[in-house]
């Protein structure tokens, strides 16, 4: 890697690492907290909204919609790809496993109930990050989370499946 350090590596997996922590706690405010702020156009997409988020409040209220509705939450990442685009900026590729239970009592921000309140669910994502390096350290400044086309996830979900022996 030309333009980013061993080091540097070390600490965009430790702020994924430390991402997963934050969401593990259910705390919008200090997943905001790993962003960087400060940009005046961020863009987040998360696999079950339907569009880019590119505005912070849009952003801080997606993730507070998901303090209320998420019970236990939790994130995996592996397979990482880091792709430099300058000292100050690195683009990352991983998987993210992601599992959550909601809440029993998971309501949408209308008051109606959330339709899925109690159940679990889980998945596989791929993730695309921006990552900037501000004021010393490393910060998400922009998120993308793609899921397979649907015949090739169920295509998997069948192969997972088999009992073949």
């Amino acid at each position: 890697m030309t333009d980013a350090s061993a080091n540097d590596i070390t600490a965009i997996r430790e702020l994924f690492t430390e991402y997963t922590d934050a969401w593990a706690a259910n705390d919008a405010a200090r997943i905001a907290g790993f962003w960087d702020r400060s940009d005046p156009y961020p863009l987040y997409k998360a696999e079950e909204i339907g569009h880019f988020l590119t505005d912070w409040s849009a952003i801080f209220d997606y993730w507070e919609v998901n303090e209320q509705l998420h019970e236990t939450i939790r994130l995996r990442f592996s397979k990482f790809n880091f792709k430099p685009l300058n000292r100050a900026e690195v683009m990352v590729t991983a998987h993210m496993r992601w599992d959550i239970r909601f809440a029993l009592d998971a309501a949408l921000p209308d008051g109606t109930p959330f339709m899925h309140r109690g159940k679990a669910m889980g998945g596989d994502n791929h993730v695309l990050a921006l990552i900037r390096k501000t004021g010393g350290a490393w910060k998400f400044a922009a998120w993308s989370e793609t899921p397979d086309a649907p015949i090739t996830y169920v295509r998997r979900l069948y192969e997972k499946s088999a009992r073949l022996d």
